[in-house]
């Protein structure tokens, strides 16, 4: 049986354990090291996903901004939105009525008042407007006033808004129509709607 000479392997087993020791330490930094590394790369992904997301809030706003803006320059261009434009809701009236050649065509535009109908609530800095604009119209037949009023809005592209409408026939000579003439008086109300955005 042979004798450990501990003298001989007092340095080695020192070695080992001191080696042993800074590996362990070593292991253990760059475990702490990749902790704080990954918890940084969560952070920067966090980061970088509501920066993403920021980016396409911004684009979809911008977007909706460019499609309401081309709205309300379309309305702004056709007179819904802005100063009452009475002189052309008159040519649009006059053209149709050379297209249709009614026997008889008589406006009278009021001044303006605020639009009201029951229910109907405005958001603040909205002040919609309409102006009343009475019709008298004698017509051939009551097709004609459908026509005058369908003329009336591919013609313009303003909003208006019919209030009332009434007919009566007008009776010829021994109850025969007259297929040149008036047959139907009417008197209609209409409103020209206009919207003043502050």
């Amino acid at each position: 049986m042979s004798i450990i000479d501990w003298s001989y392997l007092k340095r080695p087993i020192i070695m080992v354990i001191a080696a042993s020791l800074i590996s362990g330490a070593l292991v253990m930094a760059s475990y702490q090291y990749e902790k704080v590394q990954y918890d940084k790369f969560q952070q920067a992904l966090s980061t970088l996903r509501s920066t993403h997301e920021l980016y396409r809030n911004i684009v979809n706003d911008i977007d909706l901004l460019d499609r309401y803006r081309n709205l309300y320059s379309g309305y702004k261009a056709s007179g819904l939105v802005g100063k009452e434009r009475r002189l052309s809701w008159i040519e649009s009236l006059e053209s149709t009525n050379e297209v249709l050649r009614l026997p008889t065509l008589t406006y009278n535009l009021h001044p303006q008042e605020d639009f009201k109908r029951p229910g109907f609530i405005l958001k603040r800095g909205i002040n919609v407007q309409s102006s009343p604009m009475d019709l008298s119209m004698g017509l051939l037949h009551e097709e004609d006033l459908f026509a005058l009023l369908e003329g009336l809005r591919l013609s313009i592209k303003n909003l208006f808004t019919v209030d009332n409408c009434s007919i009566s026939r007008k009776i010829g000579r021994g109850g025969v129509l007259n297929t040149q003439g008036t047959n139907l008086t009417t008197r209609c109300t209409i409103r020209w709607v206009t919207i003043n955005a502050r």
